[in-house]
């Protein structure tokens, strides 16, 4: 596609010292730069060896106390039965952990994906394909569609450029871009209309610019290095049980001395008495616990894995069921993560549903969503609101009537017409003879001051344009996008037509109808919510989309209610007093989220979060529970997630959060079973040594693992799998 100047080179340059030269940087100055900035990639941290996650789940309370047993048992008494049993035990629990962990730490290395292999750049005066690492500040390069951007791009030149940045802004639709515009760091992401951002995708036209920043310094990233900067918290499981592990401790360590002065009071032996006290320092503690708790964990997992959600640690089963806050993306949880008709409105103001259209409006309809369009069913191709204009229509029935009417001229879309013209040989109403037409679509905008009549049922009628251009702007306010549809029939053949002359007969077109595009909130999405709150879960929207985009679909489905906070506001808004004040939050920044997961988790809720884009990665990984969509999400956010639903539906995370709850119950039921069985225990050797110390010990230590691995262990078990 070729690409030409539409404007001069904004003055002001993010990142680049020196502004660059009409035929590029030459070879010196690039390699100059390269040494001095590093190459154009994203630094990442060396995964965590197997040796490192196993010496993690090794250093886990529960663990350190069972290894503490084993060194007394077989050093200072040389039980080696009783040593290599609890560390069986110890080593089989981390074994089942480290199963569940396997793809920890990749979060990283799935953003170095989303970088370009190659980009075209102007250098020394000539078009070169250099490796997209040896980009450098102040480079030309050159996009067209279909390619991932290499860099952060300052546009200088484009030519209907359209991009889809839904990775680092959430938005469904593809963002406009044009040379000179906004490129200012402290305006959101979603508005630098005058900028291009590292791992984003061209979906439409092509543009030229110079490189602002590359590697670390990218939008992009910025969120690497935020991701690399946030730690896991525990769970609210873990921090139970390490409590609870500290308790049985300190217990376990003051009843062995206690036990070994009163059998020493007794005038029990010194060996003996010593072995009474470590046979009831294992007894007070439950070693089959862990290893209880895990399989417990575990099954919970396969039943959640057969409903959708996948869960990539284990504790996280478990903190589903103590979220009291889940902040949710609008785009692919909410809502279906593609454009469709909700209404089409006929030239008389008429709101109809898209497939309620009456005969003589839907004939008229078809031809120009058919063939005015570049987008394809199948494969699935080209812009997502072009798409959404086939949509409900057989896909060969599409291809037949291209074929049976080609393109003979056209005008593209370009961001500054906002139309495209399309020119065919088609069946004219009168004689039935075919005639050469010009098909239109477009902004209302852009379309509608070119009408001198509208398409009635019976034949040409007058056309209200201030009324519906209102009524346009009013659905375009609720976050949706409307089309213009509208046509001319043509004099002659279509002999010698190009785009100028083509663009020279858009006037005195007649208005077919106006269609209303949007995401549309998923099926199950207001129950979902409803369900939601019914379980006492506060739920909150946070999106980069446009405010109103996000309050209609907030407001459709039923979360919260009041106006959306955007990111610029949020800024200088204090919520701290009560973050869950405000419930709709739009226009937000990857950081934003971070900080709204980490005032939430401050106030002492359990926060999950979802998400699917790059820019929910650091909120995903610090939230108690981060959920990643897998079906339309970025690697980087699954592997930066505790859990991922295979469906993208919000009903799935209800159903999760149900099943949580239940193993939370389970596991509290088992640990008390677990606890009152091993203080039976105690009160047997204790009893034994008070009413008959001449007995001795009564049970021996591995006597009492034994017991609590098996006798107790089991219908431990049966508990923790019991019906909710």
């Amino acid at each position: 596609m070729q690409i030409h100047d539409q404007s001069h080179a904004h003055p002001d340059t993010i990142g680049v010292e020196e502004g660059t030269p009409p035929g590029g940087l030459s070879a010196a100055q690039a390699a100059s730069r390269l040494a001095l900035d590093g190459p154009n990639a994203i630094p990442t941290a060396r995964p965590d060896g197997l040796a490192v996650r196993l010496g993690r789940e090794l250093r886990e309370p529960m663990a350190l106390l069972l290894m503490v047993a084993a060194s007394i048992s077989g050093v200072l008494l040389g039980e080696l039965l009783d040593a290599v049993a609890i560390i069986t035990i110890v080593v089989v629990n981390a074994i089942i952990a480290l199963v569940q962990q396997g793809r920890a730490q990749q979060a990283l290395e799935a953003l170095r994906a989303l970088e370009s292999p190659t980009a075209v750049v102007l250098r020394d005066g000539e078009r070169q394909v250099v490796p997209a690492a040896d980009l450098v500040v102040g480079d030309a390069v050159e996009v067209q569609a279909g390619d991932r951007v290499p860099a952060d791009i300052r546009l200088t030149v484009t030519d209907g450029l359209e991009v889809d940045e839904a990775i680092l802004t959430g938005e469904s639709m593809p963002m406009t871009k044009r040379a000179g515009g906004e490129v200012d760091p402290a305006v959101p992401v979603g508005d630098r209309d005058g900028m291009l951002h590292n791992g984003t995708l061209v979906q439409r036209g092509a543009g030229r610019g110079e490189v602002a920043a590359t590697g670390s310094r990218t939008v992009l990233g910025g969120i690497a290095g935020q991701l690399d900067d946030v730690a896991r918290e525990p769970t609210p499981l873990q921090r139970q049980l390490s409590g609870l592990t500290r308790w049985l401790g300190v217990a376990a360590l003051v009843a062995a001395v206690g036990m070994f002065a009163l059998a020493s009071f007794s005038g029990i032996a010194a060996e003996e008495a010593f072995l009474t006290a470590v046979a009831l320092a294992v007894a007070a503690v439950p070693e089959g616990l862990a290893a209880v708790t895990t399989v417990a964990l575990s099954l919970g997992v396969g039943r959640m894995a057969r409903r959708g959600a996948i869960i990539r640690r284990l504790p996280a089963v478990e903190t589903l069921g103590a979220v009291d806050v889940l902040v949710i993306d609008k785009t692919g949880t909410v809502t279906e993560n593609r454009m469709a008709p909700v209404a089409v409105i006929s030239p008389d103001g008429t709101v109809l549903p898209p497939e309620g259209a009456p005969p003589w409006l839907a004939r008229a309809m078809d031809p120009i969503r058919v063939l005015c369009n570049d987008a394809t069913l199948v494969p699935p191709t080209g812009d997502p609101t072009e798409q959404a204009l086939l949509e409900g229509l057989d896909p060969d029935v599409v291809t037949a009537q291209r074929r049976a009417r080609p393109r003979l001229a056209g005008t593209p879309f370009s961001s500054d017409r906002r139309r495209m013209g399309s020119v065919h040989l088609l069946t004219g109403p009168e004689d039935g003879r075919g005639r050469h037409a010009l098909l239109m679509k477009g902004a209302p905008e852009a379309i509608l001051p070119l009408c001198r009549d509208s398409l009635g049922p019976e034949g040409p009628e007058p056309l209200d344009v201030e009324g519906l251009l209102a009524r346009g702007h009013r659905r375009a306010q609720r976050g949706e996008r409307v089309l213009a549809l509208a046509m001319r029939w043509l004099d002659g053949d279509a002999a010698g037509l190009d785009a100028v002359t083509v663009a020279s007969l858009e006037t005195d077109l007649t208005l077919v109808a106006l269609i209303a595009l949007r995401d549309p909130p998923r099926a199950s999405a207001a129950g979902s919510v409803a369900a939601a709150r019914d379980a006492g879960i506060t739920l909150l929207m946070a999106t980069g989309d446009h405010p109103a985009t996000a309050e209609a679909i907030a407001e459709e489905v039923g979360v919260g209610s009041g106006p959306a906070l955007t990111g610029v506001q949020l800024r200088e808004v204090d919520v701290d007093s009560d973050p869950v004040s405000v419930s709709r939050y739009a226009r937000v920044e990857p950081e934003q989220k971070l900080q709204l997961v980490t005032r939430l988790q401050a106030h002492g809720h359990v926060v999950g979060m979802t998400g699917d884009g790059v820019n929910d990665a650091p909120a995903l990984r610090r939230a108690d529970i981060g959920v990643a969509l897998g079906a339309t999400g970025s690697d980087v956010a699954r592997e930066a997630a505790d859990m991922v639903i295979t469906d993208d539906d919000l009903a799935t995370i209800v159903a999760a959060v149900r099943e949580g709850r239940g193993i939370y119950d389970n596991l509290r039921k088992l640990v008390d079973f677990l606890v009152t069985s091993n203080l039976s225990e105690v009160a047997v050797m204790v009893g034994t040594l008070l009413i008959a110390p001449s007995f001795g010990v009564p049970l021996f230590p591995l006597q009492l693992l034994w017991i609590n691995l098996l006798t107790d262990g089991l219908p431990a078990l049966a508990l923790g799998v019991d019906p909710y």
